[in-house]
């Protein structure tokens, strides 16, 4: 019998690090609250350290058949994806000491086999609510974490369709995965393919507005996807990196992000304000070696 579950992690894993809107925060919070009743997973053995300084590989979150591992990862960012929310967006998460947002850590936590094989039964957006639980827990547990939630109005970007509408073509069917793939590629993706340059695969529109909240020209706001697609797109975006923000002055000066989003997809970013879920941090403590 063929073992699909490799593949079917690395998409979560895709999914779990594309972290999109508010609305999925507020329904992985309802699910938690509804099961009360059954005390949530945790994983069997866990290990938190700090980070190698001299590892000169990016942060990186990999799931495999049975455990959770991050490398790299400061505690801010283990926040944003143990709690739903939108990668990109630095204003979401308040308070706590300064190392929060400095220090990285390296986790590895190994699940049961039994709670392996249980999970691996469920739905993939189902699979996600549960391990972001397990992490809520580990994050509780390991640097006593503190916190609360509250609204606050702060700007935004909108992400709209253009004047002329939408230039997104539909996902070519020879691009996406076929049942019993194996392979470890997610089936929809984002990616960088260099400064300036997002390659999708059936990718949607609240994905593109998570990988925008990612760039430094959007300035730490949060985007919100207004604009009413629900297909599925492959296109590749370019655009010159904000000279401002590090890159090569010796490059090919063309369209700003703002400028490419509409002459390339059909898409605009309008500033707007807008409440937004905020984590404040109450407590919270360096962990102990292990």
């Amino acid at each position: 019998m063929t073992n699909h579950r490799p593949a079917r992690r690395a998409r979560l894993a895709g999914k779990l690090l594309l972290l999109t809107t508010q609305a999925f925060l507020f329904a992985a919070i309802s699910a938690s609250g509804r099961a009360q009743a059954t005390p949530a997973p945790t994983f069997e053995v866990a290990t938190v350290k700090l980070s190698d300084t001299k590892n000169p590989n990016p942060p990186s979150v990999s799931i495999s058949p049975d455990r959770f591992e991050a490398t790299g990862m400061t505690l801010k960012e283990l926040i944003k994806i143990a709690y739903d929310m939108n990668y990109g967006a630095e204003q979401q998460i308040s308070g706590g000491p300064a190392w929060v947002a400095s220090e990285r850590f390296d986790l590895d936590a190994k699940e049961d086999e039994a709670l392996s094989a249980e999970l691996e039964k469920l739905p993939e957006d189902q699979q996600g609510v549960r391990i972001r639980e397990m992490l809520r827990a580990l994050l509780a547990d390991r640097f006593r974490l503190q916190l609360h939630h509250e609204s606050k109005e702060l700007p935004v970007y909108e992400l709209m369709a253009a004047k002329g509408g939408s230039k997104l073509m539909p996902a070519v069917a020879h691009t996406l995965a076929k049942e019993g793939d194996t392979s470890t590629k997610p089936r929809s993706w984002i990616r960088f393919a260099g400064r300036g340059v997002l390659e999708a695969n059936e990718a949607d529109s609240p994905m593109l507005a998570t990988v925008l909240s990612m760039q430094p020209e959007i300035g730490g706001r949060l985007v919100v996807d207004k604009t009413g697609l629900t297909g599925k797109y492959d296109f590749t975006l370019r655009w010159t990196p904000d000279l401002t923000q590090g890159a090569d002055s010796s490059a090919e000066v063309g369209p700003s992000l703002f400028t490419a989003l509409q002459e390339e997809l059909g898409l605009r970013l309008e500033p707007a304000k807008a409440p937004v879920d905020m984590i404040v941090i109450d407590h919270v403590d360096l962990p102990s070696a292990n």
